[in-house]
């Protein structure tokens, strides 16, 4: 995934899809009528409701007939519609010029967990959102990020390589205004432990990669609050030490010589990658996924964005549909022959690759299975991404690796509450919540590719029709033929 970072950057280009500021007049009362309410407590749907709201609050919620509704409310009628809380996705990465915020709330997602961007723009963005001032889903921002001393994506890292460098990069992103501190993998081990100490000092929370010097075990211990892309869990679960691993990976795969030579970077990979699944330990990995329910340990797989990288020789992912919302030079750099990810992969890479995805759905099946808590992600905007669209492809995922419609619905509405500390504010459709909802045309829990069918989204209390949302994506569209 540092490669793939750094490529976000790298063909960014300046000017494309500039979120456009909106003054969206504030909501006064909202009605629904008739409408099955499933709020994601884990309940059972509950048919023939009446929902009120009022400003950007859920003033009132019961059963037909026994909830007052006020004389002046825009009412709507819900019959055979079912509300859901708005969703979240909890690993983005917001640029200016690629990820468009309308095209979240479009599909419904009201709240974005940003994982390392430019702060100049993140933090203004997430005051422009909050102040409502820019059209655009809630964001929780960790500004740039904490790697080693030669970062992956300088442009937005602090560059770490000693204990005292990070306990100062920790202070300093709590002052900038930074929600959370994300880890990455260039962090050694004693500047990692570092900032995982001065985050608890300074409360501020840590997530993110699982450097490559630390295992899954030892960031769990440390109190890291979320794992991103299931970290390097297949290295922290083998019967081999990392070591080990290391040793016979050089004695397969020997370095390239030649300047600006690449190919020996997949050989190396799929040797390592092909060691780590021969030498995989499933009483390990019982250990490891107690370790995470114990420490409430969270994870955030970002399962679409590796099904793309695993499957992208399929071909299945270039005719999308939704490549329209893309601009021609992102598709291009998307491409297999241009992605520097992937453009030097060999056969035996491609293979192990497949085999590697196909593990990891295995792996995020046991850690529900064991209790591990999940929160949906998709690293938009990676190659074959789509802000807000792929957050419902990995809902779908989510229930292929065995979780039910409602559990993996709440890995994007009420698990973030929680992770955020916000569950007695959002989340869930109960009173006195936010008002950030979705409704839809059909029931998510008989199909949960039914959370595609959406009839409007309610933000912070303000009602977007399907016409509304419909626009936005025409504006995103045309905005992306222009570029």
């Amino acid at each position: 995934m540092r490669i793939l970072s750094a490529l976000l950057l790298l063909f960014a280009l300046p000017g494309q899809l500039t979120p456009r500021p909106t003054r969206p007049a504030p909501a006064t009362v909202l009605a629904f009528k008739n409408i099955t309410v499933i709020d994601m407590t884990g309940a059972p749907p509950r048919r023939n409701m009446s929902v009120v709201i009022s400003g950007n609050r859920i003033a009132a919620l019961g059963k037909a007939g026994s909830v007052r509704i006020p004389k002046t409310a825009q009412v709507v009628n819900g019959q055979g519609k079912f509300l859901i809380p708005g969703l979240w996705d909890m690993h983005v990465h917001l640029l200016k010029e690629r990820t468009p915020l309308p095209m979240f709330i479009a599909n419904g997602v009201t709240g974005v967990r940003s994982m390392g961007g430019r702060p100049e723009e993140l933090y203004q963005w997430r005051e422009q959102v909050a102040s409502r001032k820019l059209l655009g889903p809630r964001i929780v921002a960790c500004g740039p990020v904490v790697d080693g001393p030669k970062p992956s994506n300088p442009d937005h890292a602090i560059a770490v390589g000693t204990e005292a460098d990070g306990r100062q990069a920790v202070r300093s992103l709590k002052r900038g205004g930074a929600d959370f501190v994300k880890v990455y993998d260039g962090l050694s081990r004693a500047a990692y432990f570092a900032v995982a100490d001065e985050a608890k000092k300074q409360k501020i929370p840590f997530a993110g990669h699982v450097p490559i010097a630390v295992t899954s075990f030892e960031a769990a211990d440390a109190g890291q609050q979320s794992i991103e892309h299931l970290g390097n869990i297949l290295r922290s679960i083998s019967t081999l030490e990392p070591e080990m691993i290391e040793q016979q990976v050089r004695a397969v795969v020997k370095p390239s010589n030649k300047p600006n030579d690449f190919t020996s970077i997949p050989t190396r990979i799929a040797a390592r990658t092909k060691i780590e699944l021969e030498t995989y330990s499933e009483q390990k990995a019982k250990r490891l996924f107690e370790r995470f329910v114990r420490n409430k340990t969270w994870q955030v797989p970002t399962l679409a964005t590796k099904r793309s990288l695993a499957l992208v020789d399929e071909g299945r992912f270039f005719d999308d549909p939704r490549m329209k919302y893309i601009p021609p030079s992102q598709r291009e750099a998307w491409k297999p022959e241009n992605n520097f990810f992937l453009k030097y992969r060999t056969p035996e890479f491609i293979e192990v690759r497949k085999k590697l995805y196909e593990k990891e759905l295995q792996l995020v099946s046991a850690m529900h299975r064991a209790g591990v808590g999940f929160m949906a992600g998709t690293d938009v905007p990676g190659a074959y991404t789509y802000p807000g669209f792929s957050l419902h492809d990995e809902l779908a995922l989510f229930v292929e690796a065995g979780f039910t419609p409602m559990e993996a619905l709440q890995a994007a509405t009420r698990n973030p509450a929680m992770f955020l500390g916000e569950l007695n504010s959002s989340g869930t459709v109960e009173r006195g919540k936010l008002a950030d909802l979705v409704l839809l045309d059909a029931d998510p829990l008989d199909d949960i590719n039914n959370t595609k069918r959406i009839s409007a989204v309610i933000l912070n209390g303000r009602y977007l029709s399907k016409g509304a949302l419909q626009k936005m994506l025409s504006e995103i569209e045309a905005a992306a033929s222009k570029s």
